[in-house]
C-alpha cells in the first residue's frame, strides 16, 4: 500500500494554497470557499464579526473596527477572503457550472444560518478586498494606507486613481455632464476617457470645461487654473476626507441599511518600520469610529498582534492605547488551526487508511516514540491526523518559517511567496520542483525535516539565496554511511531557527531526520554524528555551547582560513602542554592534619612548571610519546617522583586543534576587512576560543589524566578521585610518608604561642602543644631530654663544629626538607623552649639577648621575618659544682651537693636576698646615703631577680654563675649595709647640716676633724671608715657642747646686765610694779 492509496483526497489534483483575496477567479474562489476548513474556535470569529454588524442596525458603534493576528501561515488572508464572501452576496460557480450565492454557501458551512435572513435583509454590503502585499511599502512615493483605501474605492467606483482627477469625474457626475462628457472626448480624441486620462487628463480636461461648462469657465485659462487650483488641494488626503467619502458610499447603496466593508491583508507587513504609517492607521480608525456612523467596517490582519507591533515601533504606548481602544475586537488565529486544515485538505485518511495507519503505528510504536522524540506530547490520534507528517512537524514548520521572516522585508517577501505550509505538504505529495513523490512511498514512509526545506527551497533563493547555493555546496561532500551529509545540514538550517526550544543537538536532529516507521534511532545518531563531524572539518558547522550551528557562506569562508591554520603534533603538544601547567599553576601538596605546605618540583611534558621541592611530579600529556614501559622504568629509577601519563582523547585534541587555529585566525583578522556578517562570526569565534581554554579544554584534560596511568616506584597505579590535583594529592600522600620520616604533625596555632614559654612560670597556663609535644615534665619543668629539643640541639651543635649558617633562615630551610618538613612556626616554638631552658643564646641586631623576658626575644619568635635574621648558639651544660662553690663564697651558707640541690639553692638564696636588698636600697635612699649604695643594691636586686625567675635549673645556674662576679663584689656591699647603723648616720648628718656656722670658727685638730668627717659621710668606703666617722663625730659633738654652754653662760650674765640697767631707768620709780610688767 503506498500514501496515495490511504488519502481520501487525490494529492494530484490543484490546490489553492496562498490565498489572494483580490484575487476572484471563479475556480480559484470556488476551491478556496468550498475547501475551507474553520475549526470551532474559528467559527466563533465570524459569529463575533457578524454580531459587530448586526449591532450597527442601531447606529454608531465602537466595535467597528476588527484587528485579526496569526503568524505565517495561519490562515489569516483566507480567513478575511471567506469574511468578504460571507458579507458580500456574490455569486460561487461549482466545477460543474452551478451557482451558489455566497452567503447561503458560507452561512451553512459556518454555522451562521440563523443569521442569514438578517444578513440578506438587513444589509446592502460592498466589500473593498486589499492585499496590502501587492503594494511596494518601499515605493518612494510611501503612500499611506488612508490614501489606498480611497484609491481603492475611487478605483471601485470606476474612477481615477489620481486624487484631483477623480474629483472633477464626481463633479461632472454630479453635474449630470457625465455622459455627455465621455461623448465628447471619443469624439474629440477617438478614444474613450478612461484610455485617455492615464496620460492626457489635464489637456483634455482644459478643453472640456470651457465646451461643457461655460457658465463657470469661459476660456480655457480659466478651465487651467481650476484644474492647478484642484491639484493643489487634492494633493494630500487625510484620514477624515476618505471616513467621509465611505460613508457617501455605503449610503449611496442604501440609506440605512448600506454598509462598507473595508477589508485590509497584511497591515503589519505594509506599516513595516514606519510610526507614520501606523499613526495614520490610528487616525483612519478614529474617524471611522467617529464618522462611520456604524455604516463603515475597518477589518485588519497582521501577524503581530497591536501589543507585539506598536512597541516594536514606538515607545509611546498612547499609541498602543489608542489602537486597542479603535480596534475593540482582537480575534488571534492559532497555528493548530493549520494544523486541522492541513489534516483535512491534504491528510484526510480513507476508512482502510485509517485502519492501516493505527496497524502500522500499533506494531512500531517502540521505535516511532525513541525516533519521534524531537516533541513527547503527542498520541496516537496525533500521529493518524497528520501521517505522514512527523505528529509535531505542522506547527515547529509553522515556528520556523515566522522564525525566518527576520527581517520586515523578508517577512513581506516569504508572505508574499506560494509557500504556505498546506503548500508545502502538497508540493512534498505531489513531488513537485524535482522531489520525488511522496504519495508514491509506501506505507511506513515519513517527511523528515530535509524534505520541508527541499519544498521551501524556491521561494529561500528570494531571500537567503546565499544559503540555498551553499547548501547546494554542502550537496558535493556525499554520504556517511548512506546517509548523505546535505539532509544534515538542511535540517540544522531549519531546527536552528528554534534553537532555544529544540537544541540542535545529535539526538534532536537524528530526531528530524526520521523518514521510517522502522526506524534505528541509534544507527541514525551515529550517522548524523558523523555528518557533523564531516561537516565540522569542511568548516560548514561549529560547536557553540552543546548545539551545532550551519554556518553562512561568509561565515564558512572564515572557517576555511581557520583550517588552514590547523597546528601540527608539536605545536599541539607544547600548548596542551601549556594548559596543564596554567591548571596546576597553583597546585599545593599540604601533609598531615596540619596540612603542612609542602614544595613540589613539578614538570610536564618535560618542561619544568616549579624547580624547588623534594616532592616530584612528572606529568605527561596524551601527546607525549614515553610508553607504559619507558614511564615504568624511569619509575624505579627515581623511586620518589610521581608520574602521570593522560589517557588519549580524540576530542581533546579535535577541540585544540580548533582553539589553536581560531586564535591564529583571529590574529590574521586583525587588520582584514571583514562584513558585518563576518564580523559577527568573528566575535563568536573569539567566545568560542575563549571559552575552548578557559574552561572546555582544562575539563577535557582533565578527564584525559583521569583516564590515564600513575607510575610509582615501579608501580602501575589507577586515579583516585574526580580531580587531578586530588589524585596527585592522594598519590603524594604516600610518597612524603616515605620521604618525611621525621615529620612532626603539628605546629602551633599562631605565631603567639611560638614565645608563651619565654614568660612562663610553673603553674601558669602553656597552649595544649607543649604538653603534646611532650616538652615538659610531670613537674612542669623543661624536659632536658625531649627528642625534639635534642634532634635541634644536635643540629645547632654540628652546624656549629662545621661552622655553617646558624640563622632562623638556616633552620628554617633545613627543617622544611626531608626527613622533617617541620613547620616553621614549630621551629621558632622548639628553639623558642631552647633559648628559655638556657640550653641555646640568640644574638639578634648586633646584641645577645639572655633574658627570656627580654621584648626583642619575643620579637623574634613571634615574627618570621625577624627569626630569620637572629643567629643561635648552642649553650654549654653548666658546672653545678662550680655554681655550688660561688653559692658558699656569695651567700655564705653550703651549696648543693647535686645539680638539682645546687640549682633549688641559689633560687632560694635569689629570693630571699632580694627582698633584704630591696629593703636595704629604700633605706640607703631615705637615708640619704651616698646614691652608689642604693645603685649597688638595685643592681644586685636586679640581678638576684633574673636568677630567681628562671623556671630551668640549667637556665638559672647559668644566669648565677654568668652574675657571679658582679654579685661576688657587690654581696659584701649588701652584707655590710645589713649591719649598718642607719640612725646614726642620720643623726651625723642632720650635726653636720646644723653646725655648719660653727664649724667656721673651729681651727686646728677641730676644723680638720671636721672636714673629714663631711668628706667620710659621701665616701664610696663609707663602710669602712664608718668608725673614724663616729670617733670624729663624738669629739666634734663634745667640743660643740662645751662651746655652747660658756656662749650660753655669756649670754646669761649680758641679760642679767642689761635688766638691771633697765630697772634704774626713771619709769620704775614712779610705778615700779607697772614698769615690771
Amino acid at each position: 500500500m503506498v500514501i496515495r492509496e490511504i488519502l481520501r483526497r487525490d494529492p494530484d489534483r490543484e490546490v489553492s494554497t496562498v490565498v489572494k483575496i483580490t484575487d476572484h477567479f471563479p475556480q480559484r474562489v470556488w476551491t478556496e470557499m468550498d475547501e475551507y476548513v474553520p475549526t470551532e474556535r474559528v467559527k466563533g470569529y465570524f459569529r463575533d464579526i457578524l454580531d459587530a454588524l448586526l449591532e450597527t442596525r442601531r447606529g454608531a458603534t465602537e466595535q467597528v473596527c476588527i484587528w485579526v493576528s496569526g503568524f505565517f501561515g495561519s490562515g489569516k488572508s483566507h480567513f478575511l477572503k471567506v469574511l468578504g464572501y460571507l458579507l458580500e452576496g456574490r455569486t460561487l460557480q461549482d466545477p460543474d457550472g452551478n451557482e451558489h450565492p455566497s452567503q447561503e454557501f458560507l452561512c451553512r458551512r459556518l454555522g451562521l444560518q440563523d443569521l442569514l435572513p438578517l444578513l440578506q435583509k438587513e444589509f446592502r454590503i460592498k466589500v473593498l478586498f486589499i492585499n496590502l502585499l501587492d503594494y511596494d511599502p518601499q515605493s518612494p512615493r510611501r503612500p499611506t494606507l488612508s490614501r489606498l483605501v480611497y484609491r481603492h474605492l475611487l478605483e471601485d467606483r470606476g474612477l481615477s486613481t489620481e486624487f484631483w482627477v477623480a474629483a472633477w469625474e464626481k463633479e461632472l457626475q454630479e453635474l449630470d455632464r457625465w455622459e455627455e462628457f465621455e461623448d465628447w472626448v471619443k469624439k474629440s480624441f477617438g478614444r474613450e476617457w478612461e484610455r485617455e486620462r492615464t496620460l492626457n487628463a489635464e489637456p483634455v480636461l482644459k478643453r472640456a470645461l470651457p465646451e461643457l461648462l461655460p457658465e463657470r469657465y469661459r476660456t480655457e485659462e480659466d478651465a487651467l487654473q481650476a484644474i492647478q487650483e484642484s491639484k493643489k488641494r487634492y494633493s494630500t488626503i487625510n484620514p477624515s476626507d476618505v471616513a467621509r467619502d465611505l460613508v457617501q458610499e455605503a449610503k449611496h447603496l442604501h440609506e440605512h441599511n448600506g454598509r462598507l466593508v473595508v477589508l485590509l491583508d497584511e497591515v503589519g507587513l505594509y506599516i513595516g518600520d514606519s510610526v507614520e504609517r501606523l499613526t495614520d492607521l490610528n487616525s483612519l480608525a478614529e474617524q471611522v469610529v467617529q464618522q462611520g456612523e456604524g455604516k463603515v467596517l475597518l477589518i485588519a490582519t497582521a501577524q503581530e498582534a497591536l501589543t507585539d507591533i506598536v512597541p516594536r515601533l514606538t515607545t509611546d504606548r498612547q499609541i498602543l492605547e489608542w489602537l486597542r481602544d479603535r480596534f475593540r475586537l482582537h480575534l488571534g488565529l492559532l497555528p493548530t488551526e493549520v494544523e486541522e486544515v492541513i489534516a483535512q485538505r491534504l491528510l484526510a485518511k480513507t476508512g482502510e487508511g485509517v485502519q492501516g495507519v493505527r496497524t502500522m503505528f500499533r506494531d512500531h510504536e517502540g521505535r516511532l516514540r525513541m525516533g519521534l522524540s524531537l516533541e513527547q506530547r503527542w498520541g496516537d490520534d496525533d500521529f493518524l491526523k497528520l501521517y505522514p507528517c512527523h505528529p509535531y512537524a505542522i506547527h515547529m514548520m509553522q515556528d520556523i518559517m515566522g522564525a525566518m521572516r527576520g527581517s520586515v522585508e523578508e517577512a513581506r517577501r516569504l508572505s508574499g511567496s506560494e509557500r504556505s505550509l498546506l503548500k508545502l505538504v502538497h508540493t512534498i505529495l505531489r513531488g513537485e520542483g524535482g522531489l520525488e513523490r511522496g504519495a508514491e512511498k509506501p506505507l511506513g514512509w515519513l517527511i523528515s525535516l530535509d524534505l520541508f526545506y527541499d519544498a521551501l527551497a524556491p521561494d529561500l533563493r528570494a531571500v537567503r539565496s546565499e544559503q540555498v547555493r551553499a547548501l547546494e555546496e554542502v550537496a558535493q561532500l556525499g554520504e556517511v554511511d548512506g546517509l548523505p551529509v546535505v539532509r544534515i545540514a538542511k535540517a540544522l538550517f531549519l531546527l536552528q531557527h528554534l534553537r532555544q526550544r529544540y537544541p540542535c543537538s545529535v539526538e534532536n536532529l537524528a530526531s528530524t531526520l526520521v523518514d521510517h516507521v522502522d526506524v534505528d534511532i541509534d544507527a541514525l545518531r551515529q550517522k548524523v554524528r558523523q555528518g557533523l563531524q564531516k561537516l565540522q572539518q569542511e568548516g560548514w558547522v561549529v560547536e557553540e555551547e552543546g548545539q551545532y550551528r550551519l554556518l553562512t557562506p561568509a561565515e564558512h569562508d572564515l572557517e576555511r582560513d581557520i583550517r588552514r591554520n590547523y597546528p601540527g603534533p608539536a605545536e599541539v603538544q607544547r600548548e596542551a602542554a601549556r594548559l596543564v601547567r596554567e591548571m596546576l599553576h597553583d597546585f599545593r601538596y599540604e601533609h598531615g592534619q596540619i596540612r603542612r605546605p609542602l614544595k613540589v618540583a613539578m614538570e610536564v611534558d618535560g618542561e619544568t612548571v616549579s624547580e624547588a621541592g623534594d616532592l616530584k611530579i612528572s606529568l605527561l600529556t596524551p601527546f607525549a610519546l614515553e610508553d607504559a614501559d619507558e614511564l615504568l622504568a624511569r619509575s624505579i629509577a627515581e623511586p620518589q617522583t610521581l608520574f602521570w601519563k593522560a589517557g588519549d582523547s580524540p576530542e581533546l585534541q579535535a577541540v585544540l586543534e580548533r582553539a589553536i587555529a581560531i586564535r591564529k585566525t583571529l590574529q590574521q583578522w586583525q587588520t582584514r576587512p571583514l562584513t558585518r556578517e563576518q564580523e559577527e562570526h568573528r566575535g563568536r569565534l573569539e567566545r568560542e576560543a575563549n571559552e575552548a581554554f578557559q574552561t572546555k579544554l582544562p575539563e577535557l584534560l582533565r578527564r584525559a589524566f583521569l583516564r590515564g596511568q600513575l607510575y610509582l616506584n615501579g608501580q602501575e597505579l589507577e586515579p583516585q578521585g574526580n580531580d587531578v590535583e586530588g589524585t596527585l594529592r592522594a598519590h603524594l600522600r604516600s610518597v612524603a610518608g616515605q620521604l618525611y620520616t621525621e615529620f612532626v604533625d603539628a605546629r602551633p596555632a599562631r605565631d603567639a604561642e611560638c614565645a608563651s614559654i619565654l614568660t612562663w612560670q610553673p603553674g601558669a597556663a602553656l597552649p595544649s602543644i607543649y604538653t603534646d609535644l611532650q616538652l615538659l615534665t610531670g613537674e612542669e619543668r623543661i624536659r632536658r631530654d625531649a627528642q625534639l629539643l635534642s634532634v635541634l640541639k644536635s643540629e645547632l651543635q654540628k652546624r656549629h663544629n662545621l661552622g655553617q649558617d646558624r640563622s632562623g633562615r638556616a633552620l628554617l630551610e633545613h627543617f622544611e626538607r626531608p626527613p622533617y618538613g617541620w613547620d616553621p612556626r614549630l621551629v621558632r616554638l622548639l628553639l623558642a623552649t631552647l633559648f628559655k631552658g638556657g640550653w641555646a643564646g640568640v644574638r639578634y641586631q648586633g646584641r645577645d639577648i639572655a633574658d627570656p623576658t627580654d621584648p626583642q626575644a619575643r620579637a623574634v619568635f613571634t615574627q618570621a621575618r625577624e627569626f630569620q635574621r637572629a643567629t643561635f648558639e648552642v649553650l654549654p651544660e653548666v658546672d653545678w659544682r662550680e655554681a655550688s662553690g660561688k653559692v658558699s663564697t656569695i651567700f655564705g651558707v653550703q651549696g648543693g651537693d647535686t645539680f638539682e640541690r645546687t640549682a633549688e639553692v641559689v633560687r632560694q638564696q635569689a629570693e630571699g636576698w632580694r627582698e633584704k636588698v630591696e629593703r636595704l636600697a629604700t633605706r640607703c635612699r631615705d637615708n640619704e646615703l651616698p646614691s652608689h649604695f642604693t645603685q649597688a643594691c638595685r643592681e644586685v636586686s636586679e640581678t638576684l631577680g633574673e636568677i630567681g625567675r628562671q623556671t630551668d635549673l640549667n637556665a638559672r645556674l647559668r644566669r648565677f654563675l654568668q652574675n657571679a662576679d658582679v654579685l661576688q663584689e657587690k654581696m659584701p656591699v649588701v652584707r655590710n649595709l645589713e649591719s649598718f647603723n642607719f640612725e646614726e648616720y642620720r643623726k651625723i648628718r642632720r650635726f653636720i647640716g646644723a653646725t655648719h656656722d660653727w664649724s667656721d670658727a673651729l681651727s686646728g685638730d677641730a676644723s680638720g676633724r671636721w672636714q673629714r668627717l663631711r668628706q667620710n659621710l659621701d665616701a664610696e668606703d663609707l663602710l669602712g671608715r664608718w668608725q673614724q666617722v663616729v670617733d670624729d663625730y663624738a669629739y666634734l659633738l663634745s667640743l660643740y657642747r662645751n662651746h655652747y654652754s660658756q656662749r650660753h653662760g655669756e649670754f646669761r650674765r649680758g641679760v642679767e646686765d642689761a635688766l638691771a640697767e633697765l630697772r634704774r631707768h626713771e619709769a620704775f620709780q614712779h610705778q615700779p610694779e607697772r614698769a615690771e610688767e
